[in-house]
């Protein structure tokens, strides 16, 4: 879940950075940098159960992994989209204390009714989490009111912010880039402090 103290930075994948690297070496460099990284795969595929619970296992304390929500997800209710989030979302709960957010990618044709009745089913399944949506501004608005976070609006409980100019580095959320130098710029592990995230 967000960080209480400060925002978290990191990147959007690690897999192809530090090339110099083995790959076996890779996320363990990256984690000693940062405190949570956005995972692309989970948006072509949810992932199998086994290979979750091993992120979970070898990420270090107060480390916490972001998933996009599947591209295939309609925003739409039924008996089949109700299904597919469910067992999307509790694959990501099966990451435990290194859970962070989830980024959900609206369709700019989304009829808002629609999704008001999406975001109800999300809150009946009883999976509650650190959720932002992207998208037009008034499918943003509909998931504020409903107590989410807006991506391009950079309003909610939590921030969950993509390529910030500036982020705000005391508010709680999360703060992803795609390249290694902004984020590097911001991060508190990548300066040698120690870092202020704790997950609740």
């Amino acid at each position: 879940m967000v960080s209480e103290v400060a925002l978290r930075i990191g990147l959007i994948g690690y897999k192809h950075r530090f090339p110099e690297l083995p790959p076996s070496a890779r996320f363990r460099r990256y984690a000693e940098l940062f405190s949570t990284v956005e995972l692309p795969q989970t948006r072509n595929r949810i992932p199998e159960k086994e290979v979750v619970l091993r992120w979970a296992r070898r990420a270090p304390e107060g480390f916490v992994y972001s998933f996009q929500a599947p591209k295939y997800l309609t925003y739409r209710p039924s008996g089949e989209e109700r299904r597919t989030l469910r067992k999307f979302l509790r694959r990501f709960y099966l990451l435990g204390r290194h859970r962070g957010g989830v980024r959900f990618s609206l369709p700019e044709d989304l009829d808002p009714a629609a999704f008001g009745e999406w975001l109800a089913m999300l809150e009946g399944l009883g999976l509650p989490g650190d959720y932002a949506f992207e998208g037009p501004r008034a499918l943003e608005e509909r998931a504020l009111a409903a107590g989410h976070a807006a991506v391009r609006l950079a309003q909610g409980p939590f921030l969950y912010l993509i390529e910030p100019e500036d982020p705000p580095l005391e508010a709680p959320g999360y703060a992803y880039f795609e390249d290694l130098s902004p984020a590097l710029r911001y991060s508190t592990r990548a300066q040698g402090g120690t870092s202020t995230n704790q997950t609740r």
